[in-house]
C-alpha cells in the first residue's frame, strides 16, 4: 500500500537557485528508498521537505492522502529525522533525557518518558547508553542514539541523512545491520553506494536537482558510466581490483 507520494516537488532558495526540480516518487509501507548523488545535489533538501522542516516549495508531498506542511505538525509525527551529524541531535546532559526529549515536549511525564527512551533505545541496541552524557559516546554509538530519538516518535517514514558518514568500518557495518532491522519504511540519502547495495530494492538519483534515475540498486549501482556521469563512482564491492 503507498504511503508516500512525492509530485512536482520544486525548491529552491530563490529564483535564481533552484535546489530541486519536479521531483515525483513514491514509496510502500515498509518500503525502503536509497537518495544518492553528489554533493550540491538535493538530497538532504529532498529529506527536510519530507519531514516538514522548511516550507516554500511547489508541487505536494502527501503522507497517506494528507499533505505535509509546516502547518501540519500532526503530519510531520508520521516522520522521523536523523540528521548526518548526530550532535545535532544530542544536547541534554545524558543519552535517556535526549531520546525522551521529542515526547517530554508533547507532555509526557519524565518517568513515563525514560521508560519510552529505554525502549527505543533497546530497539537500536543501546539501551546501556541511558544514562552517558553524549560526549563520552563513540561515533557510533552516537548515531544510534540519534535514530533512537526518532523512533520513539513511532514514525511512518524514518529519514535518514548520510548515517554512515565518518563511522569506522565496525559501526558502518553494525548500523548498517541495524537498518536492516527495523520495520517501519526508511528513505536514506548519502554516498555510502556499497550501503544502498545492502538496504535498497530501489535507489533514486539526484543530479543538479532533478532526477537522474530511479530503479533496481542492484541494476543502477553497476553501471559505472551513468555513475561516472553525475559524478559518483562504483561501489567499492564492485569495483574491478587493479594490480600494483
Amino acid at each position: 500500500m503507498e504511503l508516500l507520494r512525492v509530485t512536482g516537488l520544486s525548491y529552491g532558495y530563490n529564483s535564481h537557485i533552484p535546489v530541486l526540480e519536479d521531483i515525483c516518487f513514491s514509496l510502500g509501507e515498509g518500503g525502503c528508498l536509497c537518495v544518492a548523488g553528489a554533493n550540491g545535489s538535493g538530497k538532504s533538501t529532498l529529506l527536510e521537505l519530507i519531514a516538514g522542516c522548511i516550507k516554500g516549495a511547489s508541487g505536494e508531498i502527501l503522507i497517506r492522502g494528507e499533505p505535509v506542511t509546516r502547518k501540519t505538525p500532526g503530519e510531520r509525527r508520521k516522520t522521523g529525522m536523523v540528521f548526518q551529524d548526530p550532535d545535532n541531535q544530542l544536547f541534554m546532559p545524558t543519552i535517556w533525557e535526549d531520546v525522551a526529549f521529542g515526547v517530554m515536549h508533547r507532555g509526557v511525564s519524565a518517568g513515563e518518558g525514560r521508560q519510552r527512551a529505554l525502549a527505543a533505545l533497546a530497539a537500536v541496541g543501546a539501551e546501556h547508553l541511558a544514562d552517558r552524557p553524549p560526549y563520552k559516546l563513540s561515533g557510533g554509538e552516537k548515531q544510534r542514539a540519534a535514530i533512537a530519538t526518532a523512533l520513539i516518535l513511532e514514525p511512518e517514514i524514518l529519514l535518514l541523512d548520510e548515517p554512515t558518514a565518518a563511522l569506522d568500518p565496525r559501526a558502518r557495518r553494525n548500523i548498517i545491520s541495524l537498518l536492516q532491522t527495523l520495520d517501519c519504511a526508511k528513505i536514506i540519502a548519502g554516498h555510502d553506494l556499497d550501503m544502498m547495495l545492502d538496504l535498497a530494492g530501489e535507489t533514486l538519483f539526484l543530479h543538479q536537482g532533478r532526477i537522474a534515475a530511479h530503479g533496481k540498486a542492484a541494476e543502477l549501482l553497476r553501471d559505472e558510466p551513468f555513475l561516472r556521469n553525475i559524478g559518483l563512482e562504483l561501489p567499492l564491492s564492485l569495483a574491478p581490483c587493479k594490480d600494483h
